[in-house]
C-alpha cells in the first residue's frame, strides 16, 4: 500500500510538472544541463582553473549538487503545501516527500546520462570507478532522503524552514568544494568542509568519475553513510516525538 501511494503520487507530480507535453520533460531537463554548461565554460575559460579534465570534475559535482539543493527546495514545503490531502486521505506525510524526491530524482537522471554519454565516449580512460557509482548514488539518495523527510517536518511546525533552507543552500556553494578541488581550500579552514554534510554525500559520486582511488572513496563513502543514517534517525527520532501534533499544525 504505501510503495502504491508513492508510485501513484509520483506520476501525478511528473504529470503536472511536464504538463504532458514534450516541451515540458526537455526544459525541466535541460536546465541543469544548462547550468552546468555555463558553468564550466565560466570557470574554465574566465577563471581558468588550472584543473586537468575540468569538465568531469564539474559534472561529478555540481549535477549531484542540483539534484540535493532542487530536491530539498521542492520537499520542505511540500508537506504544508498537501494538508488538505493529508486531512482528508489516508496518506503517509513520507509518502508525499518520497514521491516528491522521486520525480526530481528522475530529471537528475535523464540530465546526468545526457552528459555522461559524452564523456564515456570521448575522455573517460579508467571505468573501474564507474563499477562502484551505483553504490556512491544509493548513498546520496538515502542521506538526501532524510534530510528532506526532516526539513518537511520542520517546516511543519516552523514556517520559516524554507526560506532558511535556500538561504543557508546559496551560501553553502561556495563554501562546498563543487567548482574548485577540496586541495584549493587552505588547511586552517579544512574542517569546515570534514564537517560538510552535503560534500561528504557528494564527494564518493565525484571520485567514482574523477580520478578513481578506492581508499579515498570508502573514506567518503564511510562519512557520507554516516550523515545519511544521523538524518534518516533524526527524521524519525523528530516524527516519532511530532506526529500527534502534525496534524493540528497543517
Amino acid at each position: 500500500m504505501f510503495w502504491r501511494q508513492v508510485k501513484s503520487l509520483t506520476l501525478a507530480n511528473m504529470k503536472a510538472r511536464y504538463r504532458k507535453t514534450f516541451a515540458g520533460l526537455v526544459w525541466v531537463v535541460m536546465n541543469p544541463i544548462i547550468m552546468y554548461s555555463v558553468q564550466s565554460f565560466v570557470f574554465r575559460k574566465f577563471l581558468k582553473l588550472e584543473i586537468d579534465n575540468y569538465s568531469l570534475f564539474l559534472l561529478g559535482g555540481l549535477l549531484p549538487w542540483i539534484f540535493i539543493v532542487s530536491t530539498l527546495d521542492m520537499c520542505t514545503p511540500v508537506l504544508r503545501n498537501s494538508g488538505e490531502l493529508l486531512k482528508a486521505f489516508k496518506v503517509n506525510p513520507l509518502v508525499i516527500v518520497l514521491s516528491q524526491l522521486l520525480d526530481n530524482l528522475f530529471n537528475f537522471l535523464l540530465a546526468f546520462f545526457i552528459l555522461l554519454v559524452p564523456f564515456i565516449i570521448f575522455s573517460m580512460k579508467d571505468f573501474v570507478g564507474m563499477l562502484f557509482l551505483p553504490v556512491a548514488f544509493l548513498q546520496m539518495v538515502v542521506g538526501v532522503c532524510g534530510m528532506a523527510w526532516l526539513l518537511a517536518l520542520l517546516n511543519v511546525f516552523y514556517r520559516d524552514t524554507k526560506f532558511v533552507v535556500q538561504f543557508f543552500t546559496s551560501v553553502f556553494f561556495f563554501l562546498t568544494p563543487i567548482f574548485y578541488p577540496v586541495e584549493f581550500v587552505p588547511d586552517k579552514y579544512r574542517w569546515a568542509v570534514e564537517i560538510n554534510p552535503l560534500y561528504s554525500m557528494i564527494a564518493p559520486f565525484r571520485c567514482c568519475l574523477y580520478n578513481f582511488e578506492l581508499h579515498k572513496f570508502l573514506f567518503w563513502l564511510a562519512k557520507g553513510s554516516l550523515f545519511s543514517f544521523i538524518f534518516i534517525y533524526l527524521s524519525y527520532f523528530y516524527w516519532s516525538r511530532k506526529r500527534n501534533e502534525f496534524y493540528h499544525c497543517l
